[in-house]
């Protein structure tokens, strides 16, 4: 497949029909994400790769009591606040229940350059805080890494979804991470979800902006 046609195939794949995702196309894809840039060439990304139902189900019902957990807090406040995340919130783990591959992937947070000379010349903190916060080069490499294997896995005839919308259960993932999976990098953190799977037949995708909206171009 050509590359621009890997780019515009690229769908978030919700919907997925039974079938394997063989090791050696897992592989490929690892692959894909391994060669990507990354700010220092920290290579700054772990992917813990879960064929094993059992255990997708275990994080999917992890997340799911987190969701409860603000749910019932949200109910104390307005219940129709609660009743709205509660719907809203289900549909966070129906991706990956329903895809044969879960990726957790798993980051780490450095130092961007100039950090420890601006804080030599004193600096302010939030100058410093600056830097990781917005325009984090540790988020930009891990999104290149998994940009990179996305686009593999489309080359390939797999669809994926990239999840964020559970990251704020991570505390959960992590611990089951850790605890079944024998994840042991220290300073690491989840930094998303990633469902593999065989996509259903002409999934639907949003639109996108023009690309007048998009740029600005000086000569």
């Amino acid at each position: 497949m050509e590359l621009k046609d890997a780019i515009a195939k690229r769908q978030s794949v919700r919907h997925f029909k039974e079938g394997d995702v063989p090791k050696e196309d897992i592989l490929e894809m690892l692959e894909a994400a391994r060669l990507a840039p990354s700010g220092k060439n920290l290579q700054n990304w772990h992917y813990v790769v879960i064929k094993n139902k059992a255990l997708r189900d275990k994080i999917a019902e992890a997340v799911r009591g987190r969701n409860e957990e603000i749910c019932l807090r949200l109910d104390a406040i307005d219940k129709a606040k609660g009743d709205r995340f509660r719907k809203f919130a289900r549909n966070f783990t129906l991706f990956f229940t329903r895809a044969p591959i879960l990726m957790v992937v798993m980051t780490e947070t450095y130092r961007p350059s100039g950090w420890n000379e601006l804080e030599m010349v004193g600096y302010s903190q939030e100058t410093l805080e600056r830097l990781i916060t917005k325009g984090s080069p540790g988020s930009q490499s891990l999104g290149a890494s998994i940009e990179n294997l996305y686009l593999r896995a489309v080359d390939l005839g797999y669809g994926m979804c990239w999840i964020t919308s559970a990251n704020y259960a991570s505390e959960v993932v992590e611990e089951i991470v850790r605890k079944d999976c024998g994840f042991k990098k220290e300073g690491y953190y989840m930094g998303c979800l990633l469902a593999i799977g065989i996509p259903e037949d002409k999934p639907k995708s949003p639109g996108r902006k023009d690309i007048e909206e998009i740029y600005t171009y000086i000569e």
